[in-house]
């Protein structure tokens, strides 16, 4: 008799699987889609560091556009919006399109001008340190030292800035570990500069 009570248990079973299977389908198909735009990222930063400015500029502006398609879709999927991996790929979108900016010696966009989300954009922000530092020892390599003091002041500036940020890891996403990460990386940086013009005297 009381399993009369449960009946309706069937119909909702087969409701909540369909849910569940469409979210897995888009879930998968999302993890494709961010994997694709990390490496057009990476393709555009590999670009960058060749000098091949245009060829950057339009892998960035690629991604740049999958993105944004991508998280309009996901705005319906919560549970998957936030579940991590976009997080993880805009973050390396914000990462090549501030290095090319930078390296350039241009002012970095504002986040809304490409719908970043702000706090993906803090990491971006600080793992771009990591190509400015490799774009000095580049130069350093190749003996081209006058200048590279510039991107190490820009690199202090974006440290500074980043250290306002000092709130509970689960709301920055752990952005007090991309902090010590940019402190190591500027402080290795200068001590590289500092070496190379001593030597170079």
């Amino acid at each position: 008799m009381e399993g009369k009570k449960l009946k309706n248990l069937d119909e909702i079973g087969k409701k909540i699987k369909k849910l569940f299977e469409n979210e897995d389908r888009i879930r998968e198909e999302s993890l494709r889609i961010t994997r694709e735009i990390t490496r057009i990222s990476k393709k555009s930063i590999s670009e960058l560091h060749k000098g091949r400015y245009k060829f950057a500029e339009r892998y960035i502006n690629k991604a740049i556009e999958e993105l944004n398609i991508l998280k309009k879709k996901l705005k319906k999927y919560p549970e998957i919006y936030y579940a991590g991996f976009l997080h993880l790929c805009e973050k390396e979108v914000i990462e090549a399109i501030i290095s090319l900016y930078l390296i350039r010696k241009k002012e970095i966009p504002r986040p809304e001008k490409y719908n970043f989300d702000l706090i993906s954009f803090l990491h971006g922000l600080s793992e771009s340190t990591g190509e400015l530092r490799r774009y000095i020892l580049d130069n350093i390599r190749k003996g081209k030292i006058d200048g590279i003091e510039d991107y190490l002041e820009i690199m202090d500036i974006i440290y500074n800035f980043l250290l306002n940020f000092n709130y509970p890891e689960n709301i920055t996403r752990s952005l007090r570990r991309q902090i010590d990460y940019v402190r190591g990386i500027v402080e290795r940086t200068r001590s590289d500069i500092t070496y190379a013009i001593v030597k170079g005297k």
